[in-house]
Order: C-alpha cells, then structure tokens, then sequence
C-alpha cells in the first residue's frame, strides 16, 4: 500500500510553492495576451496599473504627470508584450519599464540615477507644518517623496511593491549590494525626519 507523503496530511496538497502558481498565472495571461487576447490585456492593466502609477509618482511626485506615464507603459507593453519570456516575474519587467517612461518624462528637470555621495547631501530645507497639524500617514508619504530618487525608488519597490533585492538591481542596473545599501539608507532618513511625528503622536 502506498504511503501518502506526509506533507499532504490533513488535506494540504503542495503541488507547487505559490511562487511557481504565481508564475504559471503569469505565463498563461501573458500568453493569451500575445495571441492577441484583449480580455488578457486588460486584466493586465487591473491588475498591475495601480503598481505602476504609484511607482511613477513616487518618481515624478505629479499626479496627472503619472497618469500620462501610466498610459504610455501599456502602450509600450502592447507593443512589446512578445519579448517577455519569462525570466524573473512580471512584475519586475513591468516596473523597469515605468521607471524607465517615468525617468524620461522627468529628463528636462535636473536628475542622475549616479549620486555617488547621496549618502553626505543635505536634504533640502522644508518647511514643515507643526506636527499636530499633520496626519502621520500624510507626514510618511511626504518623507518619502524627499528621499534622493534612487533610495526613494528602491524603497517604494521593496517596501510598497515587494520586489526583491535581485529584481530592484535587474531594473536599475545596479548590484545587489547597491539595492541593499540604498534601502538602508532610504529607512534611516525616514526614522530620522519621522521622528518628531512619532513623539508628538506617542
């Protein structure tokens, strides 16, 4: 008589992690949506539009700026949806390209992804309403907005988005260890400027 394998006692059948669901998922719409299937298309947009225009503003801080930046990735996957393969998930390939469109669409304002010494800058002065006054979540958003773009870009990613560190380097053309020390930096500037906010709400 065959032994049941422990793992699928009480139930439970393991039959693939479900990072290997997620990716199966991932294939098969984006498979329809090469053969042309609009319903596959546009479950894509539902699904991965909300990601893609917050990861625009937290570039672009510009709401309408991100909307346009939002269209114009879907554009750009309808048209290059086919060289998708499959290597790393789909959600890192859509977000290189929304970093990419939002980075041009910011190209006529001063910007480097190269900040060699982000680390020694001095964050430019705000001035800040009195905590009180301030909705704690608001006062996060904000922090975040004024972190330098590639520790901000690479928080939003990890934090907001879940993206792994050997994804967030894959989209930025960055190492790991650049992804790592970026993150770092970007949550000690946030537990620095956030702190009078944790006082006044403690």
């Amino acid at each position: 008589m065959t032994q049941c394998p422990a793992a699928t006692r009480g139930g439970a059948i393991p039959v693939t992690s479900v990072d290997e669901q997620r990716r199966s998922r991932e294939a098969e719409l984006v498979r329809r949506a090469q053969a042309g299937d609009r319903i596959a298309f546009e479950q894509l947009y539902r699904e991965y539009a909300d990601g893609v225009f917050h990861v625009a503003l937290r570039i672009l801080g510009d709401a309408s700026l991100s909307q346009d930046v939002l269209q114009e990735v879907f554009v750009v996957v309808f048209r290059r949806i086919e060289t998708w393969r499959g290597e790393g998930s789909l959600k890192a390939w859509l977000y290189q390209i929304s970093i990419r469109c939002a980075l041009r669409a910011k190209r006529r304002r001063p910007f480097t992804l190269d900040f060699e010494n982000e680390e020694e800058a001095t964050p430019p002065a705000v001035r800040d309403p009195p905590p009180a006054e301030m909705d704690f979540r608001k006062a996060v958003d904000r922090e975040i907005q004024r972190l330098p773009t590639r520790a901000r870009m690479v928080f939003v990613m990890h934090v907001v988005e879940g993206l792994t560190h050997p994804e967030i380097a894959r989209i930025l053309e960055v190492d790991e260890g650049t992804s790592k020390s970026q993150l770092h930096y970007a949550r000690s500037l946030l537990k620095r400027r956030l702190a009078r906010y944790e006082r006044e709400l403690a």
